[in-house]
């Protein structure tokens, strides 16, 4: 860590102070994330958008400008640089700067009642706030991000590129893959959607009452399938994503029940055609990444960051087991969501 560099781009923010220090934060695969403390205080989030995943960096400007012209408060606070905009430019990376939440606070994984019921109510009021906005002017920031489609496409072509020991794992992807074909088959609504909604993006406050959605680079058009699939993923697995003991992986009935009381509100604003999907979609997305984190891995690790050997193929392992795990707990999450949304 550059501890030059990182006060060089604070001072672009107008910020200044022989105390700063700073902690990487190691949670997220995709930016560089510090935590900055004024004597020894945390003032700041300071990122480095990953200019490889995000191609277009301006976009995610663009997309939380417009839902501010739209007087929508999505809860986190941009600093402007010097310029007059929510990021500065060193070296062709684009970093930005947000207010630290005092007390703040995310979870990887919980068991915590709580925690789910606030995790449903804070995605939901996500959506409540955003469900009006007119899209047109939206920009698309990773076209088609969750187009399960092409993500098969890429994994088949990872798989020809190179001999490789994931033959189980292939397999597998290849029997799972047409239990997902409906999709594809139904008309969606499009909405602004968060498209990372995993647990660990959601703030808390030391009560465990959930605050707001971070990492917002990815909000753009989209299915609310994806949002409610990611954050149902990461909630009712028992384990971490990162687990080698494919046995610790459950499905947490309980923690689902006390997701949807706090996600009812949306149940009842969204159309037939989603809500016959929902469960579904706790199957899609644990699915869909982990296609992409084999693909990667077969690919030599190019998209998500590891910090150890075989880090994505551990993950695709985990990933495509759980959602062998929601696709039989498929019954169950339909009842519940048929029964809150009347």
């Amino acid at each position: 860590m550059d501890k030059i560099l990182l006060k060089k781009i604070l001072s672009d923010f107008q910020i200044s102070d022989d105390l700063l220090t700073f902690n990487k934060i190691s949670s997220g695969y995709i930016n560089d994330t510090f935590k900055v403390f004024t004597n020894n205080t945390p003032k700041y989030i300071l990122q480095k958008i990953n200019s490889k995943v995000f191609k277009n960096p301006e976009y995610i400007f663009h997309n939380i400008n417009l839902i501010k012209d739209n007087s929508v408060n999505i809860g986190i606070t941009f600093i402007n640089s010097k310029s007059n905009k929510p990021y500065t430019i060193n070296n062709s990376a684009y970093w930005r700067l947000m207010n630290y939440e005092p007390g703040s606070k995310t979870f990887n994984t919980t068991n915590d009642n709580l925690v789910a019921f606030e995790s449903g109510k804070v995605l939901s009021n996500f959506h409540e706030k955003l469900k009006n906005l007119d899209l047109t002017n939206f920009k698309e920031i990773i076209p088609n991000f969750h187009n399960l489609t092409l993500r098969l496409i890429q994994f088949e072509k990872a798989c020809n590129y190179k001999e490789n020991n994931c033959f189980n794992e292939i397999a597998l992807i290849k029997k799972l893959s047409t239990n997902f074909d409906i999709i594809d088959n139904t008309k969606l609504e499009i909405r602004l959607c968060h498209n990372d909604s995993k647990l660990n993006n959601i703030l808390f406050n030391q009560a465990n009452k959930g605050l707001y959605l971070i990492d917002i680079d990815t909000i753009m058009p989209g299915s609310i399938l994806y949002d409610f699939g990611d954050c149902v993923r990461t909630l009712v697995n028992t384990v971490s994503e990162e687990e080698k003991d494919l046995n610790k992986i459950e499905f947490n009935k309980e923690m689902f029940k006390f997701f949807i009381d706090g996600f009812k509100p949306s149940l009842k604003t969204i159309n037939k055609n989603e809500l016959k999907l929902l469960s579904l979609s706790v199957a899609l997305m644990p699915f869909l990444h982990g296609v992409r984190a084999l693909t990667d891995h077969l690919n030599g690790n190019k998209y998500f960051k590891v910090t150890y050997e075989n880090q994505n193929l551990i993950r695709a392992k985990n990933l495509i087991k759980f959602s062998e795990i929601a696709l039989l707990n498929k019954e169950y999450m339909t009842r519940l969501i048929t029964k809150n949304s009347i």
